[in-house]
């Protein structure tokens, strides 16, 4: 995995359904996706969609349509942004277990993180 796509997973990716989320809306670039549609999509609740669409807002890869209430389109707000995307796109198709992996670990190094942090606070008691 080149070093550069590690680092973008390891700072910028919360979770495999939010890499979902990035190649449903860049598959269909050009076009809106609403709430209910990247649900169907993900085979997550619209409310999962929603949050996952507002994460992505959020991180400057899509951006929301202007008079509709729930709807997104692919608009990276860079273009190191859209080129660190279209490479996560490309080594997630042919790499899927590593970069799930990876996202995986992270989450489990957060955790524990947060549980360490517990465990320090009581043994200082």
């Amino acid at each position: 995995m080149p070093d550069d796509l590690r680092r973008f997973i390891l700072t910028s990716i919360q979770s495999v359904p939010f890499v979902e989320a990035i190649l449903l809306f860049m598959g269909q670039a050009g076009l809106s996706l609403d709430a209910p549609t990247v649900a169907r999509r993900l085979y997550v609740s619209e409310t999962t969609a929603t949050e996952l669409a507002a994460a992505l807002a959020a991180s400057g890869i899509v951006e929301p349509v202007e008079g509709s209430a729930a709807s997104w389109r692919f608009a990276p707000q860079s273009k190191d942004l859209a080129r660190m995307l279209h490479l996560l796109a490309a080594y997630y198709s042919s790499h899927l277990i590593e970069v799930t992996d990876l996202i995986h670990s992270t989450g489990a190094r957060k955790a524990q993180r947060f549980a360490d942090a517990f465990r320090l606070r009581r043994e200082k008691d």
